[in-house]
């Protein structure tokens, strides 16, 4: 059976939106909203946010390379100055005064320690110009028993006048006990004797006697010397230790 509706259309009951699709597009209408919001609390909240510590990061990376480039300097500064400190305490070290030890040597040889009868004279003084230290000679430990090397050799050259030959013996010993202080027996060297860790053995050879004319010898005896004596380490104390 067919209705057929004569009303007007304004008399007509209206009819509304089916529950369904008024759902779907509410629920869309919601979704589209909330991507939107979520897009713009990102884009202008969360990313200006993240955009800001990546600037403060960035500056904390560039404060912390100035300092490690200041520290870096001030480290090598640093490691310049302590090479210099070693240099120089190395240098004191290896470092002989000569003008005290020269003076030490001239009142001995000026016969102020020496038997008054004898008379002695230089003819050539050699003084060694470069220290070499226990290091560099022997960068092994020095093994227990060992002797140790001389750090270089002090050399002198001299005549002695004596009256006759039989006084050279007890002469040259006296001018070698004057030298040394006798450490052997007394177990102190001279202050000029202890910077050297030893002294070559005396010897003195005897000029032939010139008593004719001008060429006459005062005294008649005359012998000469030869004198060598090994320089002390500069780094090792007198027993052979090395020092704090």
């Amino acid at each position: 059976m067919i209705q057929i509706n004569l009303l007007p259309p304004e008399y007509r009951p209206r009819t509304g939106t089916p529950m369904a699709r008024f759902v779907a597009i509410v629920v869309g209408i919601i979704m589209v909203l909330s991507a939107g919001g979520a897009y713009a609390y990102t884009h202008f909240i969360e990313l200006a946010k993240v955009q800001e510590l990546k600037r403060s990061r960035q500056e904390e990376v560039v404060s912390m390379e100035m300092q490690r480039d200041r520290s870096l300097r001030l480290q090598a500064e640093i490691d310049s100055y302590e090479q210099r400190r070693r240099a120089i305490q190395t240098i004191n070290r290896s470092r002989t005064l000569w003008s005290r030890k020269l003076d030490q040597f001239f009142d001995i040889v000026t016969g102020r320690d020496v038997d008054d009868t004898s008379a002695v004279w230089l003819e050539e003084v050699e003084v060694p110009v470069k220290v070499v230290t226990m290091r560099k000679r022997r960068p092994n430990r020095r093994k227990k028993g060992t002797a140790i090397e001389p750090a270089a050799q002090f050399k002198f050259e001299g005549y002695m006048a004596m009256a006759n030959d039989a006084e050279a013996p007890a002469l040259l010993s006296a001018f070698h006990k004057a030298l040394t202080g006798d450490p052997e027996n007394t177990g102190k060297p001279t202050e000029f004797f202890a910077d050297f860790l030893s002294i070559n053995n005396p010897n003195i050879e005897m000029l032939r006697d010139r008593r004719r004319g001008e060429d006459a010898l005062v005294p008649p005896r005359v012998g000469v010397f030869t004198h060598e004596l090994g320089l002390r380490p500069p780094d090792l104390d007198g027993k052979g230790k090395k020092k704090k």
